[in-house]
């Protein structure tokens, strides 16, 4: 049976980070939490059992992945984005529908574990909170089933746990590409390859054009509908031309183990 999550509205978000202008609002426990805000938060009609306590389960996890990496005092950004993309892509509660909403990730990041956003981004802006690809959490579950080789795979999280966060925002936040399994997941792969033949200071900028050349060939031609090989094919080329762009060398075919 589907879990259905508690939801939080934009507006209902920008009610709760109103009455605390200094910073992120507190973390209440779920039964405070419910009482407190019970006029901001909804369900789905139907369609299955309403579970506010999975979300609060899932914060808990976030949690525990905060304080391995120093939580609340010291921080490692890039350490706790990459292991909590790989548990949120992961977890069985969020593979449903329910994920898909803004409004879940925007209770996720304001009610069950506003304390991480404040922790992670410091004095965050209300996107942080809100749902979509700048929310705390939502940015990391669709970065992880984005780059999600799948279950069968030796290295299944390798591209999740190993992608820097510019490189991976380049994805996530372009629809035409991270709203696509299959072409994220081959620019994923494509970046992998560059990574081992690139001069470490260019990757960034590699990244950047080569993305913008596949939205703009995704213009003529959709990526969606080329086969693998054909995929493949288009995303290195683009790294080549993003590469003669800065003056080097084309991409030498070096593939990554497995």
């Amino acid at each position: 049976m589907t879990l259905l999550l508690p939801r939080l509205s934009k507006p209902g978000v920008a009610n709760i980070l109103a009455g605390h202008n200094s910073g992120a609002p507190p973390a209440l426990d779920q039964a405070t939490a419910l009482a407190s805000y019970s006029d901001l938060i909804s369900f789905a009609a139907s369609g299955g059992t309403r579970s506010p306590e999975t979300s609060y389960r899932v914060a808990e996890g976030l949690r525990r992945i905060a304080e391995q990496c120093g939580y609340p005092k010291l921080l490692s950004r890039a350490k706790f984005d990459r292991e909590s993309a790989v548990y949120l892509a992961g977890h069985p509660a969020l593979q449903s529908g329910e994920a898909l909403r803004n409004d879940v990730w925007a209770f996720m990041a304001t009610i069950a574990a506003p304390d991480l956003v404040g922790w992670r981004f410091g004095d965050p802006h209300k996107t942080r909170f809100e749902g979509g690809v700048r929310n705390a959490f939502q940015r990391l579950w669709l970065r992880g089933k984005a780059l999600d080789r799948g279950p069968d795979h030796a290295e299944r999280w390798r591209l999740v746990l190993s992608m820097p966060e510019d490189a991976a925002v380049q994805i996530v936040e372009r629809p035409s590409l991270g709203g696509r399994p299959h072409v994220a997941l081959a620019l994923g792969e494509g970046w992998l390859r560059m990574v081992q033949s690139a001069a470490l200071g260019d990757h960034e900028q590699l990244m950047r054009t080569a993305t913008k050349i596949l939205r703009l060939q995704n213009e003529i031609v959709d990526l969606m509908y080329l086969s693998g090989d054909q995929l493949t094919d288009a995303v290195d080329a683009a790294f080549a031309k993003a590469r003669s762009a800065l003056g080097e060398p084309g991409i030498q075919p070096a593939f990554a183990d497995g």
